[in-house]
Parts: C-alpha cells; sequence; structure tokens
C-alpha cells in the first residue's frame, strides 16, 4: 500500500476502499475482546468428520425431513467438534466467525461503521461467505435457530455468529488509524478509507473474473478444485453441490473437489523421475501419450473427496497391464502416462461435478463457457483435456489472483456507492492473447475420454460408493 499511496516513493494514487476476501467454512474462536482462544480450523480440515454426520442426521430430522447432509469441512461441524473437544475453549467463546470477518476486524481495529458508534466492535459477514457455514438459509439469506440448535441446544452458537449485512455495495466499518499507520497510507492524508463487507474466496472470485450473470461460471484449478457460477435459482437439498450465495444478491452453485493441483504434485515427487523432473517436462511426456492413456485409469482420492461426498475415499491406480507397467519408473520407464492418467482423472472428477451442478438447480446449469483461474490453469495439456472432456469453451483472465481483485472490486462499488454488478462491468478484465480452448471436434479423441470417463465412474462407484 505504501508504494501506492502519495508518500516518499509512491505512485501518487490514493487508497480509497479496501475489500477482504477469505477462505470459506473456516471456524475463528474469539473471546469477548475480540481475541482468538485457539487457531483456525479451515477448510481442509475434516477432524470433524464424525460431528458432520451427527449434525447432519439432527438437521436432517429438524427440518422436517428435508435434506441436510453437509460435508465435515462446514464450519457447523467444526462447532460442534469444539464443543465436545474442546469444552474449556467453548466456554470462554463469545463470537464464532469466518477468517475474512476476523481480517475485517483487524483492520477496523478502533473503528467505526454507520451501524455503531465508536467503542466496542460488533463482529459483521455477508451472505455470500455465511452460506458456507451450514446454519444459514440461502433462500431467506438467514441463519436459521433450529440448525444452530443442531449444534448447541443453549442458544449459545446463535448470539456468537456475526451480523449479516445483506447489501452487496455496503460499508463493514473504516481502516483504523493505528492500521492506516501500519500499511503505510500516508500521514497527511486524514480521510476514512472504507472496508467493503468482504465476502469469501469463492464469490470474490467471480466477481474478479466478471462472472456476475447467470450463464458465466469460473473453474478453479487450486490445491482444491472448484467450479461455481452465478445463478437466479438456489441449489436443491439433497444434492453435493455447495447452496451458497454469491457476492452481488444471487445464488453460487459451487462444486468443489478435494483433489486436484496437490494431486499432480504428488504425482510428480513420487513417480516421475524420483522428484528431479518439472511438471513441464511432465507435460511434455505426457503429450506423447494417447487419451485414455492405454486402459490406465487414476482415482485421484488422494485425502478423501467432498464432491462425491466420499471422505473415507482413497486415491488408486487400476488397468495396469504388462504394456503399460512401466508408467511406474524404473529402467526405461514413462512416468508420462501415469502423469497424463492423473489429468485425465482429475478432469473426470471436474466433469462429475459440472454434471452434478447442472442437476442441482432449476432450469440447470449450463454455462457457455468457463473463465479458468488458479495454478494448473498454466498446464497446457491439462486445458486441452479439459476443453474435450467438459464440452465446454475455456478462457483465461491474465490475472491469477481473481479472487483478491474481486474483493477490490466491491471495495471499489462501497466506496462509491455504485451496484456491485455495474462496477465489475464497467471494468476491463484481461484475458490471455493466446484466446479460448474449444473442445474438439475430432469423434475418436471423444469417442476415447468417453469410454474412460465411463470406466473411471464405475471403478470409482465400486470402490467407493458406499464411503460416505
Amino acid at each position: 500500500i505504501g508504494d501506492i499511496e502519495g508518500g516518499e516513493g509512491g505512485r501518487g494514487w490514493i487508497v480509497r476502499g479496501i475489500g477482504v476476501s477469505g477462505q470459506q467454512h473456516g471456524m475463528v474462536p474469539l473471546d469477548a475482546s475480540l481475541r482468538p482462544l485457539r487457531d483456525a480450523k479451515l477448510w481442509c480440515d475434516v477432524e470433524a468428520s464424525s460431528q458432520a454426520e451427527t449434525f447432519s442426521e439432527r438437521a436432517t430430522a429438524a427440518m422436517g425431513g428435508r435434506d441436510w447432509t453437509v460435508p465435515p469441512g462446514f464450519t457447523a461441524p467444526k462447532v460442534l467438534w469444539l464443543i465436545e473437544n474442546e469444552p474449556e475453549v467453548w466456554e470462554n467463546v463469545r463470537w464464532i466467525v469466518l477468517p475474512h470477518d476476523y481480517v475485517n476486524l483487524i483492520l477496523r481495529g478502533a473503528g467505526r461503521d454507520d451501524a455503531e458508534e465508536d467503542g466496542d466492535l460488533v463482529p459483521t459477514t455477508d451472505a455470500g461467505d455465511a452460506s458456507g457455514t451450514a446454519i444459514f438459509d440461502p433462500q431467506t439469506r438467514e441463519y436459521v435457530p433450529t440448525l444452530t440448535n443442531c449444534v448447541d441446544p443453549t442458544g449459545k452458537y446463535l448470539s456468537s455468529l456475526p451480523s449479516i449485512i445483506h447489501k452487496p455495495n455496503a460499508v463493514t466499518g473504516y481502516l483504523s488509524p493505528a492500521i492506516k499507520q501500519a500499511v503505510g497510507i500516508d500521514s497527511r492524508n486524514s480521510y476514512d478509507v472504507p472496508l467493503s463487507i468482504g465476502s469469501g474466496d469463492n464469490m470474490c472470485s467471480a466477481l474478479g473474473c466478471g462472472a456476475v450473470r447467470p450463464g458465466e461460471a469460473v473453474l478453479s484449478l487450486g490445491t482444491s478444485g472448484t467450479i461455481f457460477g452465478v445463478s437466479e435459482s438456489p441449489v436443491r437439498t439433497g444434492t453435493p453441490i455447495a447452496p451458497f450465495c454469491d457476492a452481488s444478491g444471487r445464488h453460487l452453485p459451487l462444486a468443489c473437489v478435494m483433489s486436484c493441483t496437490g494431486v499432480l504434485q504428488s504425482v510428480l515427487d513420487d513417480w516421475c523421475g524420483g522428484g528431479t523432473m518439472t511438471h513441464d517436462e511432465a507435460t511434455g511426456l505426457a503429450m506423447e501419450c494417447s487419451p485414455g492413456c492405454e486402459g490406465l485409469t487414476f482415482l485421484p482420492y488422494l485425502g478423501g473427496e467432498r464432491t462425491p461426498n466420499w471422505p473415507a475415499a482413497s486415491g488408486a491406480l487400476l488397468g495396469l497391464t504388462p504394456s503399460n507397467m512401466n508408467c511406474l519408473g524404473g529402467g526405461g520407464g514413462r512416468p508420462g502416462l501415469i502423469y497424463r492418467a492423473a489429468l485425465e482423472g482429475l478432469s473426470y472428477l471436474l466433469a462429475d461435478a459440472l454434471d452434478s451442478m447442472s442437476e442441482s438447480t432449476d432450469g440447470g446449469f449450463q454455462p457457455r463457457r468457463l473463465l479458468v483461474v488458479g495454478g494448473g490453469s498454466r498446464n497446457r495439456l491439462w486445458r486441452r483435456i479439459l476443453a474435450d472432456v467438459l464440452g465446454v469453451e475455456l478462457i483465461f483472465p491474465i490475472e491469477a489472483e481473481s479472487a483478491a481483485l474481486g474483493a477490490a472490486f466491491q471495495a471499489g462499488a462501497a466506496a462509491t456507492g455504485g451496484d456491485v454488478d455495474e462496477f465489475v462491468a464497467g471494468r476491463h478484465i484481461e484475458m490471455e492473447e493466446e484466446g479460448s480452448v474449444k473442445p474438439t471436434e475430432d469423434e475418436a479423441t471423444l469417442e476415447a475420454y468417453r469410454e474412460a470417463r465411463a470406466r473411471y465412474q464405475d471403478l470409482s462407484s465400486r470402490l467407493f460408493g458406499g464411503s460416505e
């Protein structure tokens, strides 16, 4: 920020607003002084698997049989875990907030907002991030006491939740003077720096990619893989698709797979040259292999899976034959084959997730194109495989940090009082000059992928279909 501001060595620009994007689902327990009582339990923490089962059973019954099954990564099971395993921490809890809410509190310091006078700060959140807690109804956009009671019937959990601010361009507070000084904002600038309400990383990423209208969707290839897009209608219950709200007043159905680029890194480290090979080198070798990988099927569930909800699933390599056994290394090995098998397995996983999204929303979810972000999007071979397997055009925003950009867009709307959708639509979001990747028209290639995907689905279902 000091490089941007007009102080010594700065660019002469002025910081007019700040927005915060944060990982979804995390549990940050705070005491009455807004101090963390323990390390946060983040989205990828599945320690609360048994609590997720308990909560899901209670919630489904409490909601009159309306299926309310949630994975262990969501917030509510983590709170139940805290109550059962760390009662001494729970006893001192005053607030349970999400990661981006906590960062907002830090930035606000002793600041103020329109809802409070100078003094004690009250945590706030938005409908987008709140919709990942499992105790929030995306249709009413409010917490559901019936669901919080499934975690804590005393009412303490409900009273610990941050207030929901529904206006997408709302200001939640202002950067405190101490923080302004600490981050390098010129002390000569006495203006208030507003903080937008912020949201979860996926909601902000949609803004940063320009996906603010129905039919636009984002594919993020990071440690986890996500597909999400704007919808006018909410997700039906009883599906593996997360029923999120977006950051501009609509819905954001989202499919998240736990297995993504981390799987490729594991394959590279353990099976491709003993860790001496780069991803580019492994990709080059994989390009020499045919679609379908000679019958080799890689099931990428190395850490369990969320879509489908198979937390007990594990990775598997099937279809080994005398002719493809050398994919496992050794003299004259073909590491490119197993690397391609991993790329294809991940692509089939994402294709199934996209199909589930279409089946989980009224009117279906059929994106016209996918905006692809994340570290995995740089792999040229994976781009081609994904376009062919998903059957949709892929385009590639230049800005890799789309969630941070989206948070900045939201801050711009908050600072100017403008509509978030219109603010985003008025920005020029640069795409790669090479253009898009469209599905192939080669029928032999498409048939090879169809056969390989059917094999992948059959093996996955037989091995892990009962592991919910």
